[in-house]
Parts: structure tokens; sequence; C-alpha cells
């Protein structure tokens, strides 16, 4: 009887164990991004857009500008399966009015697909950018983005809500 308690106990603690782990990830589990996603504030305007596209990806563009002065940011992004099979966030920041990229030309900001649950998902920051994350969750109408950074080595964190504005 001691024995049987002792495996019920163990399978217990593996099943714990396991429920702890990360999800895989899968693109198909990230067609909840899909849409045009609203941000506006009194001193920015914003929109964040993701479409499924051709070849099994999903194509995002983002842009962030002041209402009452110049300057802002424009995003190109692109969530694919990597060469390894891993779901991968790739993507460049260009200033307002696109004359300069934010990164260099062969290094793009890279993330990988770390955690997914329904309707969300976390990337892990790769090479320069590791130990920061974005997450993606969405609740309704409702996109949330949260990016953990490290700027100069001090961890910065950018939440913007978005408002679903369309398809």
């Amino acid at each position: 009887m001691n024995s049987r308690r002792l495996v019920i106990a163990l399978a217990g603690i593996a099943l714990v164990a396991t429920s702890g782990r990360a999800a895989p990830c899968q693109l198909a589990d990230l067609k909840w991004m899909v849409g045009a996603w609203r941000d506006d504030s009194p001193d920015t305007k914003s929109e964040e857009r993701w479409i499924a596209g051709p070849g099994d990806r999903l194509m995002g563009s983002s842009w962030e500008l002041h209402t009452n002065r110049p300057g802002g940011v424009v995003e190109a992004e692109t969530i694919q399966s990597g060469k390894t099979g891993a779901i991968t966030l790739t993507l460049r920041h260009f200033t307002a009015d696109l004359a300069s990229a934010w990164e260099e030309k062969t290094a793009p900001m890279l993330f990988t697909a770390a955690d997914c649950a329904p309707n969300t998902v976390v990337f892990d920051g790769q090479s320069d950018h590791a130990g920061e994350h974005i997450t993606y969750r969405r609740d309704g109408n409702v996109l949330k983005f949260t990016g953990d950074f490290l700027h100069g080595g001090k961890p910065v964190q950018v939440v913007i809500q978005f408002q679903r504005a369309g398809d």
C-alpha cells in the first residue's frame, strides 16, 4: 500500500512540474492577433495592424505619432516559423518620416515565442535583446502590448492597450 501512495505522489509531482512548463507555440495559435488596433490619447495616436500573410506568417505594422509635435515611430513586424521551427517575432523601427532606421540593416530585433496560451503569447528577446520580453494578450476587443525592455541595463516597461478598430 505504501508503494501505491508513493506512485500517486510521484505522479502528482510530475503533473505539477509539467503544468508549469511553457506551452509550445504554433503560428495558427496566434491568429487572434489579426486586425487593426488603435490607442489614442491626448498626446499620441497609435495603431498596430496584423494580417495573416501568405506563406504561413503574420505581417504587422505599427505607428505612434505625437498629436502636438513632430516625431514618433513606425515599426515593421513579422511573426513566422524560423529556421529551427521556432515562432519568431522580427521587427524594425523607423523614424516617423521613414528617413532612418533605429536598428542596423542586418540586425533587426528578434524575439522567440516562449509561451502560448489562449489569446496570449510571450516572446523572449534574442542576442542583444536577451532578458527582454514582449507579451501580447487579447481580451475581447482589447489587444494589450507589454514590452519589458532593458535600456542601458535599466528595466523599462511599455504598456499599450489597443482597442479593436477593424479587420
